[in-house]
């Protein structure tokens, strides 16, 4: 009796750790973009953290900008990976795919992050451009290396 209760009990633990799991995420895979987004997976490879990372994007002539900081105000961590997605309707171009460049630029401190991002110059290093088609529906793995010293790379990875 003593060792069917005591199976139980081992049961009804591993099925409340495995329910409590699932619903805090911890079983979850990363991110999928949905069909009507492209997702780029951002892989930072740094020599330090970072404050922001700000993205500049033109998908099919249509511009924008945003970023990517924590709401904490703590730095980004120099092995973190960001995921940044575009949604198909704000863009004019209804294609299925679509021409995309995007820069990156690294704040190197935190900053509180503006609409117009503009940052001091002297915390401000770009990271280059990327040109690539994008397909809504997949996604795409960026990868920034470097430091503040000796500056900083976006690299292309393809799709995932």
């Amino acid at each position: 009796m003593k060792h069917r209760t005591a199976v139980a009990i081992m049961l009804c633990a591993a099925i409340l750790l495995a329910v409590t799991a699932a619903g805090c995420g911890l079983l979850q895979g990363p991110p999928e973009p949905g069909a009507d987004e492209i997702m780029l997976k951002i892989k930072l490879d740094l020599k330090e953290d970072i404050g922001l990372l700000v993205i500049c994007h033109d998908v099919d002539g249509d511009k924008g900008s945003g970023g990517i900081s924590n709401a904490d105000k703590t730095m980004l961590k120099r092995d973190e990976t960001l995921y940044w997605t575009f949604e198909k309707r704000f863009y004019e171009n209804s294609a299925d795919t679509v021409d995309t460049v995007l820069r990156f630029t690294v704040v190197t401190e935190y900053c509180d992050p503006n609409y117009e991002n503009v940052y001091p110059v002297e915390l401000t290093v770009p990271a280059g451009e990327v040109s690539f088609k994008a397909d809504f529906g997949k996604s795409y793995l960026v990868t920034i290396t470097g430091d503040k010293t000796n500056g900083y790379q976006a690299v292309f990875d393809g799709s995932l």
